[in-house]
């Protein structure tokens, strides 16, 4: 189906956004400059976003979403997995969560961007942290019902918890803080999964029977 020259000049306003959010950030991005670029008058945006904030989260909202309903899913997966099998994630597939992560980072990677990087002052800015928060929700939920299935001898406190998923995911996003290539990437993700799963694995000890 053709586009409608709505729907085009809509596009054209938000590439336009983008590139001036990506180089001045949020807080720096002007609404004029943004209109001139898009070969439009300032009013004239209004008629699509009723301000800097609604189209900066256009900008990045849509892949944000997504992510974080891929997220929820695999959470929800590896608890149903749990309940039916006495589940526990090994490390090939613990490599390939991790990948398909990047994989969409990748394909996303001006969005990850903007939302590390540039989106101070608006109401993206704590996104990431929002992602931390449910995957912290979820690994303790995890580990509590290995806990409650004997899957686990004992589990470190939930702080403790929070501090290692807090510190995954800025080890993780290092790809987009550094602006690796995805060969660069591709082998520190190599390198890194192992390292990670070693770590989780001498910390949540099994029981014997595991």
């Amino acid at each position: 189906m053709t586009a409608s020259k709505a729907e085009l000049t809509e596009q054209r306003l938000l590439a336009c956004a983008k590139a001036e959010f990506m180089e001045k950030g949020f807080a720096g991005a002007n609404l004029r400059f943004i209109a001139q670029r898009a070969g439009m008058t300032t009013g004239a945006i209004y008629r699509y976003f009723s301000n800097k904030d609604v189209l900066f989260k256009a900008v990045v909202g849509p892949a944000a979403n997504h992510i974080q309903s891929k997220l929820e899913e695999i959470a929800d997966r590896q608890l149903e997995l749990l309940n039916m099998e006495g589940f526990i994630t090994d490390l090939t597939a613990a490599d390939t969560v991790v990948h398909q992560f990047v994989d969409y980072i990748y394909e996303n990677f001006d969005v990850f961007d903007l939302l590390l990087n540039h989106a101070a002052g608006s109401s993206m800015e704590g996104f990431i942290n929002s992602l931390i928060e449910l995957d912290i929700a979820s690994t303790q939920a995890y580990i509590d019902k290995m806990l409650q299935l004997g899957l686990l001898k004992n589990s470190p406190p939930a702080r403790v918890i929070a501090l290692l998923v807090k510190q995954n995911y800025k080890q993780l996003l290092e790809i987009v803080t550094s602006k690796m290539t995805r060969v660069e990437a591709n082998e520190y993700i190599r390198l890194l999964v192992p390292f990670l799963y070693a770590g989780w694995c001498t910390i949540l000890e099994k029981t014997d029977s595991q």
